[in-house]
């Protein structure tokens, strides 16, 4: 990592280097003016020198920079120093989910949340017409009690990742990230070609391994035969997510995020039973056929997700 410090990028002053994001380095820096704290993302020559990589650096950040969102990463300005494009965000007190992960595992609860945050993060950005392209733990930022979610890393890490043919260059990538890359974005008979549905592979990976404590790879375990606590509408929101054929997915971010509301709802149904017990005449009937009903949805999608491998 280059150790020169630049005395400001762009009107921004700059304090100190704090790291790197994809092809861009990060540098904490001041506003000009009221000398607010700001993020400047600095981006690499190559994405310059990539005609198609600045046309969509541009089209992305400037449409993340026209709108604002309380879980994505807001976008302050957009600019050129030299030849390298660079763009300012908001500062954000917190850490990349990666970290939280590598120390212990979310409850079920927790993940839940952290992944309504992801899934309202990007129904916003598609709305707009932009997709991360790269939804993995690093690229989620959340504060230390979790309450809060922002995205990031929009297009940083998937730019770095393109070759010169625009084609994705799997040799850029980390293991770990390889993981949470939908099967469209690897396969060079389509040149890598993906649209928002990748974003919810790649969110439904990161939910099974904040369920988990793995990401999903080969024949893996569903969260509820890892998790007691689940219940099988967790197997059922991952395996859509997960589903090879992006037609079998979810359709948007916000039928993700109904379907999660349904199982916080099943969750909240199984906690009040086990511990209170259903008192009303036919109810204990009723739940239990609602669980078959559960269970035989559940078996059908776990069949057909390996059947479909």
């Amino acid at each position: 990592m280059p150790t020169d410090l630049p005395d400001s990028i762009g009107p921004y002053r700059v304090n100190e280097l704090i790291g790197r994001e994809g092809p861009a380095l990060l540098y904490r820096a001041s506003a000009p003016g009221d000398g607010r704290a700001v993020i400047v993302h600095l981006l690499s020559a190559r994405v310059a020198e990539e005609r198609g990589l600045l046309e969509r650096f541009r089209r992305e950040a400037g449409a993340l920079a026209r709108s604002s969102h309380p879980n994505l990463l807001r976008v302050l300005e957009i600019g050129e120093e030299g030849a390298r494009p660079f763009m300012a965000t908001e500062p954000f007190d917190g850490v990349p989910l990666d970290e939280v992960l590598k120390g212990r595992q979310l409850s079920a609860p927790e993940a839940i949340n952290v992944m309504k945050g992801i899934c309202r993060g990007l129904a916003h950005a598609h709305q707009h017409g932009v997709v991360h392209g790269h939804v993995w733990p690093h690229a989620v930022l959340v504060s230390r009690d979790l309450s809060q979610v922002k995205l990031t890393d929009f297009g940083f890490a998937r730019a770095d990742s393109l070759g010169k043919t625009g084609t994705l260059n799997t040799g850029a990538l980390s293991l770990g990230a390889f993981h949470y890359l939908a099967p469209e974005q690897v396969d060079q008979r389509t040149g890598g070609t993906a649209d928002h549905r990748a974003d919810l592979y790649s969110a439904g990976a990161v939910f099974h391994e904040m369920l988990t404590g793995r990401p999903p790879g080969g024949r893996f375990a569903l969260p509820s035969q890892l998790k007691a606590e689940l219940t099988p509408d967790a197997d059922v929101v991952v395996l859509k997510c997960l589903a090879r054929n992006p037609g079998e997915r979810y359709a948007s971010a916000i039928d993700l995020l109904n379907d999660l509301a349904r199982l916080e709802e099943a969750m909240r149904v199984r906690v009040l039973s086990e511990f209170q017990g259903i008192t009303r005449p036919g109810s204990r009937k009723r739940a239990l056929l609602l669980a078959g009903l559960i269970l035989l949805l559940a078996a059908l999608a776990v069949a057909g997700f390996f059947i479909a491998r």
